[in-house]
């Protein structure tokens, strides 16, 4: 069996396919602009998407408008990608913050890779930070400069959205809740 390698199945960072670039005003982005006025059609393996752009997508395909989850044209799948997202620094994040950030980041010679990857995770610590940056001594980032990448994570984009936590004590509050409201009703 022969197998054709493509630019794609390499571990190059600094790959991204033509199509994720937007050439608009001789600028180059990280990521392709997606409005809510347009259809929007994608190829497979066409890019690498942003968690915002994503997040987009699915808001512009009627996830957030539709609380019921029964009239817009989403799979169950979908609605679940979106919950998580909202729950990301994707939901609080905006077309200009990460163009800005995108924009800021040539400073300090990232792979666009790890540019995507700053923006999707927000790091808020060093260790965070280290583990997207892939040989960052061979690059010339140092301590230093890994200090300034997350001055600049902090200064440009938003906090993640404070999420309440889940698990087994909402579980033990609910079947407290229906004893009690058992026993009241008896």
């Amino acid at each position: 069996m022969h197998f054709v390698s493509s630019l794609a199945s390499r571990h190059d960072q600094n790959y991204i396919p033509t199509s994720f670039l937007d050439h608009h005003k001789n600028r180059k982005y990280l990521f392709s602009p997606i409005t809510s006025n347009k259809t929007v059609r994608m190829k497979a393996n066409a890019g690498t998407l942003t968690n915002f752009e994503v997040l987009d997508l699915l808001n512009s395909r009627g996830a957030s408008n539709d609380t019921t989850r029964v009239i817009a044209p989403i799979t169950t799948l979908e609605y679940k990608v979106y919950d998580y997202l909202m729950e990301t620094p994707a939901c609080t994040q905006t077309l200009e913050i990460i163009t800005n950030f995108s924009d800021q980041c040539e400073d300090f010679k990232l792979a666009k890779a790890e540019i995507l990857n700053i923006i999707n995770i927000r790091p808020s610590s060093t260790v965070n930070l280290a583990s997207i940056l892939e040989e960052p001594s061979g690059r010339g980032i140092d301590k230093k400069a890994k200090e300034g990448i997350l001055k600049l994570v902090e200064a440009l984009l938003p906090s993640p959205p404070i999420v309440e936590a889940r698990g087994e004590n909402e579980e033990e509050e609910t079947e407290e809740g229906e004893q009690l409201a058992t026993a009241v009703l008896r």
